[in-house]
């Protein structure tokens, strides 16, 4: 399965030391929340998702400018 590029704007950056216990493997380190551009309006709490990042699922995360 693949989800098309995608813009996002990330609200939240967290690293886990040691690595999160989520009960898969491999654990992942970090966590990306993010929130995409149509959903900005709403409370960020609720608006956006997380990305667990070093886990076994690949994620490829660049920066764009406008």
């Amino acid at each position: 399965m693949s989800i098309p590029p995608t813009r996002l704007y990330v609200g939240d950056y967290e690293e886990y030391h040691p690595p999160r216990n989520f009960g898969w493997a491999p654990a992942p380190t970090a966590g990306l929340y993010v929130v995409p551009p149509e959903r900005m309006d709403l409370d960020m709490e609720f608006a956006g998702y997380m990305l667990y990042l070093g886990g076994s699922d690949p994620i490829r995360v660049e920066p764009i400018k406008d």
